[in-house]
């Protein structure tokens, strides 16, 4: 079968490091160790790109000085003039490659992969990750052109031969603003990729004399994305209070974000440099080295619709996981069997984390449990297959 990958969102690099590139990657990969033929057209690009910083402060500064709604409705006009564009583009490569199917990783507001499907008669699959016109409202603003982002959401689920969604939570949101047959929209969860989970012994014991980890400690970790809604703030807080009654535990935090600042700043006002250690941004290959010295991995919070890819990469490495209680973590994870699901509050982290604490030997019969499902139903293959499962 030949497939046409479109991903139309202007700064998703197909190379990036980040969650949506390694996506990306993960899904074409995927298709094509199934013997299919994929086409791709990528809008923001297969190579690195630099930015200039220049530009980019040229940008915000202009922004200081016009209204939110107003700076968002330009960006939803630029998003449109975008859209054609790309619309042009992808109808020329359908038409000369003749694929049997478009696969579009949607992004807010975006249409072509839609109408071009539709004018050629191509059967069109739809990946959507997130409630787009919530969240780009939430995150970035509202516009005066909100209104389109919410037609093209539901013009595409209900022209689409099927949605593919990362979570129950996703499909209930979609099913409920479309009210299409439930069969339509299909829940595939988030995975990890075996070969890539292969921890350098030589690099694992620089990381370990850097931060003078022995033997007796027992180290936490969280490794992502720092953003308000991951709860790094809690399990901070939470630690601070377990180490005055359990003197070997350590923490690592790896990724940034941006309330990383303040989160390096809280540790320094409580006085615990000497016992939770910040990398900053590190490259996914050394994620898996620093996992490698955890023994409790924790996820503290989440949104209420995406599927985290980090407790995939928790369980993969065979870690006690204390993660979210939200209802994309519940689709994959059961409490008390695979790990502990918490709602969040720094009572109920701490509790947890105290659990785990005590009891080392549950803790580690509830991670086999999960690396064990984590291998069998989560790779990025077995992924690629039930999309094309999906897709007949």
């Amino acid at each position: 079968m030949k497939i046409l990958y479109f991903s139309p969102h202007p700064h998703i690099n197909m190379s990036a490091p980040s969650g949506p590139g390694t996506h990306i990657r993960e899904i074409i990969e995927g298709f094509e160790q199934q013997g299919h033929q994929v086409i791709r057209l990528i809008a923001g690009g297969e190579q690195p790109i630099h930015q200039d910083h220049a530009i980019v402060f040229k940008k915000r500064q202009w922004k200081k000085l016009i209204p939110s709604i107003i700076w968002e409705t330009l960006r939803d006009v630029l998003m449109i003039r975008a859209d054609l564009a790309l619309q042009s583009q992808l109808y020329t490569l359908a038409e000369l490659e003749k694929p049997d199917l478009i696969y579009e990783r949607s992004c807010y507001g975006m249409g072509a992969g839609m109408r071009v499907a539709r004018s050629l008669g191509i059967r069109y699959i739809v990946e959507m990750n997130a409630p787009y016109p919530e969240e780009k409202a939430a995150m970035q603003g509202s516009s005066l052109l909100g209104f389109l982002g919410q037609r093209h959401e539901k013009n595409q689920v209900s022209s689409a031969y099927r949605t593919i969604v990362v979570s129950s939570a996703m499909k209930n949101y979609l099913l409920r603003k479309t009210l299409v047959d439930s069969s339509r929209i299909v829940v595939v969860a988030n995975a990890v990729n075996p070969k890539h989970i292969q921890p350098d012994p030589t690099r694992c014991v620089e990381i370990q004399s850097a931060f003078q980890l022995k033997k007796e400690h027992v180290v936490i970790g969280f490794v992502g994305s720092i953003f308000p809604y991951h709860g790094v703030d809690l399990l901070i807080e939470a630690f601070a209070h377990l180490e005055k009654y359990y003197p070997q535990i350590r923490l690592i935090i790896v990724g940034d974000g941006e309330v990383l600042p303040a989160l390096r700043q809280r540790v320094e006002d409580l006085l615990l440099n000497n016992r939770i250690f910040f990398t900053g941004n590190v490259p996914h290959s050394e994620v898996y080295n620093y996992l490698q010295l955890m023994n409790i991995t924790v996820m503290a919070k989440s949104n209420w619709y995406g599927s985290p890819v980090k407790i995939f990469e928790y369980g993969a490495m065979g870690k006690a996981i204390i993660a979210p209680k939200v209802i994309p973590v519940e689709d994959v994870m059961t409490h008390g069997e695979h790990g502990l699901l918490i709602e969040g509050t720094r009572m109920e982290l701490i509790k947890a984390l105290t659990c785990m604490l005590d009891q080392p030997e549950q803790s580690y019969s509830m991670a086999l449990a999960f690396q064990k499902k984590v291998m069998a139903e989560h790779t990025w293959q077995k992924v690629a297959c039930q999309i094309l499962d999906a897709c007949k």
